[in-house]
């Protein structure tokens, strides 16, 4: 049967005489992905604050106006610096010995999100965890800790917390419904691979057009009697 298209006939043929597990298949999927969701994956809650680098140079003559524009296209061009230091060691070790934290600095860099716009530096800092009120503490303590040792590092910079860190009330993972969507998408494509493979390995002749692919001969019919 090789190279040979499936015929519409007897794919429609092998989806009636299996169409209870072609229901169940997707069903079944969706009912697995709904209960490890549900009941096996433990809740993850997001917090986050936003946080935004400026320098401290005065504005108040022209070149002093243009002392700061300059100053401030520099730090935006050291917008990776400021992230890489956001999550350096030294940040992270001051925020697991004051909240008496057991996991790792590399443990607790991997909760850890920073985003900023293009251009921009304004960070939001993200922090997940199982503990809606420990990733709260974290962020917080982590904006604070920046805030404090950003001057010690780059001369003329300062922290301003714009937010601080929010109590997250709904679990940011997993997400339910769309994990049991993506289980019955992947049961459709079962039923088409289980459809596939019945129609490529079954073993019923049912026509002339069979004992052709076997290059047999057609001599004739024999009636069914009753």
């Amino acid at each position: 049967m090789s190279g040979k298209t499936m015929e519409l006939g007897v794919t429609l043929k092998i989806i009636k005489n299996n169409v209870m597990w072609l229901i169940a298949l997707p069903l079944i999927a969706m009912v697995i992905a709904f209960g490890i969701s549900k009941y096996y994956i433990v809740p993850q809650y997001t917090s986050s604050a936003q946080i935004f680098i400026t320098t401290n140079a005065e504005s108040g003559s022209e070149k002093e106006t243009a002392v700061y524009s300059e100053q401030l296209k520099t730090n935006i061009q050291m917008a990776n610096t400021f992230n890489t230091i956001l999550k350096s060691s030294r940040t992270l070790e001051t925020v697991r010995t004051e909240l008496n934290l057991t996991e790792s600095n590399d443990a607790l860099a991997k909760k850890i999100n920073i985003q900023s716009d293009k251009d921009s530096l304004v960070f939001t800092v993200s922090v997940e965890d199982a503990s809606p009120e420990k990733a709260q503490k974290i962020v917080n303590k982590i904006t604070e800790t920046y805030q404090k040792d950003l001057p010690k590092l780059v001369s003329n910079n300062k922290v301003i917390i714009l937010e601080p860190a929010n109590l997250p009330l709904e679990p940011t993972s997993p997400n339910i419904i769309i994990n049991t969507m993506i289980a019955f998408v992947l049961g459709i494509i079962g039923n088409i691979l289980l459809v596939s493979l019945i129609y490529l390995f079954r073993n019923v002749i049912e026509g002339e057009a069979d004992l052709e692919e076997m290059s047999l001969k057609f001599i004739g019919d024999i009636p069914l009697i009753k």
